[in-house]
């Protein structure tokens, strides 16, 4: 199986460290125009969030933090966030829907310069599949935007991800596997994907090789190359305020 080495973490907390009580919703909200005065704290929560000490932060509050540091684009986070995608099966019971539609965002914002950390993540074998995949797109958002890796090193990753990686059947990693080669201009790659939909790792009708090539042409016409990532609402994340007025409501519900 795919290994990918981990750089320590950049946020460690020693065990002494006291957790205070939840933070009121409206109490998180307000810090986004006190982020300076109250990062270092809530990152700490956070980290102790992911660490498995979970009196640190409710389900909500950390739906929150790991919002807000999105927003404030806080690299101190992304160590942590991609933690809790590697090592919590269970993250898409806290982040809900935000698992696939806000945490690429989150992750691209967050970037600390360590594509290994988003790599491990990726590959985990106990992480949930919706949000390895959004590390992937992460990732291949932050190669084409920021050289997070070169792309002879992330060709390399795709195949041996394809090659190596759990689950071996259908799973939303594999459809997102195909939308990031293809986000990438990545066109040697198709075999590859018509391997994974002969397989059944991408259902028929997904997306397959004519998407594939579809999605090649709208990258190859976009001088950023970005246009295909765009096409799958794969940008950062610049507005906490929408995700945490929906867990508003559903904390209240």
């Amino acid at each position: 199986m795919l290994m990918v080495s981990e750089p320590p973490d950049s946020c460690h907390v020693p065990d002494h460290v006291e957790v205070q009580p939840h933070t009121p919703q409206s109490a998180l909200r307000r810090t986004s125009s006190d982020w300076d005065g109250a990062a270092a704290r809530l990152i700490k929560r956070l980290h102790a969030f992911a660490s498995g000490r979970r009196d640190s932060l409710s389900s909500s509050d950390a739906f929150a933090v790991v919002h807000l540091c999105g927003e404030k684009g806080d690299v101190r986070a992304h160590a942590i966030v991609c933690r809790l995608i590697a090592n919590d099966d269970g993250i898409a019971d806290w982040l809900g829907d935000a698992v696939t539609e806000t945490l690429p965002g989150i992750l691209i914002k967050t970037f600390d310069g360590h594509a290994a950390r988003l790599r491990a993540a990726v590959v985990s074998p106990v992480g949930d599949p919706f949000a390895r995949a959004s590390a992937l797109a992460a990732l291949g958002y932050l190669v084409r935007a920021r050289g997070a890796m070169t792309d002879a090193a992330m060709r390399a990753f795709l195949r041996r991800v394809r090659r190596d990686v759990l689950p071996r059947r259908e799973s939303i990693l594999w459809m997102t596997w195909a939308t990031v080669a293809a986000n990438l201009g990545y066109e040697s790659l198709r075999p590859e994907v018509a391997t994974l939909q002969r397989a059944g790792f991408i259902p028929g009708g997904d997306f397959g090789v004519e998407d594939f090539d579809a999605r090649i042409g709208l990258t190859r016409s976009d001088a950023s190359g970005l246009a295909g990532f765009a096409a799958d609402l794969i940008a950062p994340l610049d507005d906490a305020q929408s995700a945490l007025r929906w867990t508003d409501s559903r904390t209240a519900s």
